[in-house]
């Protein structure tokens, strides 16, 4: 049990963020998220508007759960014209730059972390990343907060950044490629809209892959033995 919950939580985690994220953007009077974002459409800012939005997620742990991805959702849903390949090519780089600056940031704090962290733990986190660093990738296919949180691991550990970037390029090519084909197959289906059920989709999604890989993690090592 102990190694399902080590595998599936993080990913249970992002999931129980992006239902809150759901209750306050489409639950509550505090503003028109799709009045924004379809003013936004609109912009010839509009791909700065989600390189920002991307890049806030993306930067681990100073931002939590910064609703970029659910702006891509809905600009696609709301509007699919404007969510053109710019708008592609800025939140897989979006995605990129804040993954690095995680790895940057982890890296600077580095030190600090070796003083509070004990050697035995620092070393225990080491190990797993040893033994489940090759499916710890899968993240990067994921979402821009587990990204960004593989890539905090790897620079409080003082990994290599170099050989994992091409792991990177081609992780955020697709995590936002599955959420582009994803939606406008929604969008052709049931037309243009968003009423948070987007949202509540890619939550599901979550939680589905976090069952999966705790399920393997807690069966990997069952199986060696």
């Amino acid at each position: 049990m102990r190694r399902f919950l080590s595998g599936a939580l993080p990913f249970y985690a992002l999931a129980g963020l992006a239902i809150c994220m759901y209750l306050v953007l489409y639950k509550t009077n505090l503003f028109d998220l799709n009045a924004i974002v379809q003013d936004a459409t609109g912009s010839s800012w509009f791909p700065v508007f989600i390189f920002v939005c991307v890049l806030l997620e993306s930067v681990f742990p100073y931002f939590g759960y910064f609703p970029g991805t659910a702006l891509i959702l809905m600009s696609v849903a709301l509007n699919p014209k404007p969510a053109d390949v710019s708008v592609f090519i800025v939140a897989w780089l979006a995605i990129i730059v804040g993954a690095v600056l995680s790895y940057g940031q982890a890296r600077f704090f580095r030190p600090l972390l070796q003083r509070v962290a004990s050697k035995a733990a620092l070393s225990r986190c080491e190990s797993l990343l040893d033994a489940y660093g090759p499916y710890a990738r899968v993240a990067l296919f994921v979402h821009p907060n587990a990204c960004a949180m593989y890539f905090t691991a790897l620079g409080l550990l003082g990994r290599n950044l170099a050989r994992e970037l091409g792991y990177l390029s081609v992780g955020a090519a697709a995590s936002v490629g599955i959420l582009f084909v994803v939606v406008t197959r929604l969008v052709s289906s049931v037309g243009a809209t968003d009423d948070g059920e987007l949202q509540v989709l890619l939550a599901a999604a979550l939680v589905a892959i976090g069952t999966l890989v705790g399920l393997y993690a807690a069966w990997r090592p069952a199986r060696a033995a």
